[in-house]
């Protein structure tokens, strides 16, 4: 995931892999197994298959925290990355703007958000002066949170204007913050197809996730979980040592979902805007896997 922003430039913060880690790399990089070499190369090639109409991947996390705008910012610099249509961000998340500050800029400015007099047109020359851009084919709905605040967006005007938006990437991601049930989220939740859960790599993160389950099977939604994509966050080392990522994983792969763990990244953990060249080699490799089993069950919906 090469840097190159037009509104930011990140740069800053701690790498996410020690100096020790990244010379003992580059010293052992000649070296490495076929496998090491064809499996990025085949990620890639997956990420880039074509989609007909524009699929829309949410990020929430049941009990709100930084973790979801991080897991979605990772997803939307990864696709962004390796595809060649455009991708969209857009941020939910009542009042903090944390999805954009992770992206270290895409604030926008005045003309631009659902309030702009082109957003609603059927062309992306006029559409596109209406968003923030972050990276090449990267770009963010602007201003959601200043529009939640005033009660300006509900599930109908989501249906009608923002999801009309959609249309003109070939992959949107939507951070939904905290599962909240009112009417926006859940419009946010039905257009989804595919949908990625971020808890933290604790036994109550494993419990949160849990009774979420029990909730879709209960509530005759227990097709819910092939369409969804489970990440355990590490938001510091040795969060939570009893806890049985195995365990959980099994148990929640027999119900259909997939899950990931995204271990402790110093870069990530700071706080400061995503440098995708700081980011360490283990938390590339799980934001791209992640991102290649989205694509596949939004693909297949």
């Amino acid at each position: 995931m090469r840097d190159t922003a037009r509104t930011a430039a990140p740069g800053g913060g701690r790498h996410g892999d020690s100096l020790l880690r990244r010379v003992g790399r580059g010293a052992v990089w000649p070296f490495r197994p076929p496998e090491d070499v064809l499996t990025p190369i085949a990620l890639g090639r997956e990420l880039q298959r074509s989609v007909t109409t524009g699929r829309r991947i949410v990020v929430s996390r049941p009990r709100g925290g930084p973790a979801e705008s991080t897991v979605s910012a990772l997803l939307a610099l990864v696709y962004a990355h390796y595809r060649n249509d455009r991708v969209l961000a857009m941020d939910l998340g009542p009042g903090t703007g944390s999805l954009a500050a992770r992206f270290g800029g895409g604030h926008g400015g005045p003309g631009t958000g659902l309030a702009a007099p082109g957003i609603e047109s059927d062309s992306f020359a006029d559409v596109e002066p209406c968003l923030a851009p972050v990276r090449d084919r990267l770009w963010l709905l602007p201003g959601l949170q200043e529009v939640i605040a005033e009660g300006r967006l509900d599930a109908r005007t989501y249906r009608d204007k923002v999801l009309a938006l959609t249309r003109f990437f070939g992959l949107t991601v939507i951070d939904r913050a905290a599962d909240i049930s009112d009417d926006l989220n859940r419009a946010a939740q039905a257009s989804a197809h595919a949908h990625v859960l971020v808890v933290p790599a604790t036994r109550e993160g494993a419990a949160d996730i849990g009774r979420a389950f029990d909730w879709m099977t209960a509530n005759g939604a227990d097709s819910l979980p092939r369409r969804i994509v489970v990440v355990f966050t590490e938001q510091e080392r040795g969060q939570d040592r009893a806890f049985d990522y195995p365990g959980s994983a099994g148990i929640l792969r027999g119900s259909g979902a997939e899950v990931f763990r995204l271990a402790y990244d110093r870069h990530l953990a700071g706080g400061t805007p995503i440098d995708p060249a700081r980011v360490s080699a283990a938390t590339h490799a799980t934001a791209t896997r992640v991102a290649v089993e989205c694509l596949r069950r939004a693909v297949s919906m």
